[in-house]
């Protein structure tokens, strides 16, 4: 909820600010962030991510989601899910519950079954992967800004995808390049030797 209409404006006027927003979720249903002790509702939070998409159509907008955590049923894992879907994610970081001793939660007599954890967590990653597949097919054919890392040929964009550049490049240079094609988790410079 610290991403304030006025920091989003920032982010999105300032040509010097990434068009990065990692907001964690946690949950998509109400009532496991009520469970939770969250101080957020998914209509707020829904809400922040609409308006930055809005505002920065191209950026990355990444969130943080827990499944398995005590008491989620099958109805509010099918709420999160929706919710995520619905939503212009680009990209998930999906964690399983783990229990950690002394915490409320850890004794809680409604703990989800593993292999139901681990299941739903399947489901949240193969919603992200189609989610950020569609994300950087949107850039192939256009030209990105991107910053070198000096790993070989590695750069990564201004917004948060990974651009393999045709040949290595000093790290921390600030450049412009075509977007050729889709790699495994990134993208691809232009090649104008594979066209012929």
């Amino acid at each position: 909820m610290d991403f304030s209409d006025d920091l989003l404006g920032l982010m999105a006027d300032s040509p010097r600010i990434a068009r990065h927003v990692h907001a964690p979720l946690q949950s998509g249903s109400d009532t496991v962030l009520r469970r939770m002790h969250r101080k957020y509702r998914p209509r707020h939070y829904a809400d922040r991510v609409t308006k930055a998409r809005t505002l920065m159509p191209d950026a990355a907008i990444g969130a943080d989601v827990m499944v398995g955590f005590p008491g989620e049923t099958d109805a509010e894992f099918a709420e999160t899910f929706r919710f995520i879907d619905e939503l212009p994610f680009t990209y998930l970081h999906v964690f399983t519950y783990s229990a950690r001793p002394g915490t409320p939660a850890a004794d809680a007599p409604e703990q989800v079954p593993m292999p139901v954890r681990k299941q739903r967590n399947r489901e949240l990653r193969e919603l992200a992967d189609r989610k950020n597949l569609a994300f950087r097919q949107r850039f192939v054919g256009r030209p990105l800004s991107v910053v070198t890392l000096g790993h070989g040929n590695m750069a990564l964009s201004s917004n948060y995808l990974k651009v393999e550049l045709l040949r290595p490049a000093t790290d921390n240079l600030l450049v412009d390049v075509p977007i050729g094609a889709l790699t495994d988790g990134g993208l691809r410079e232009f090649d104008p030797l594979r066209v012929l």
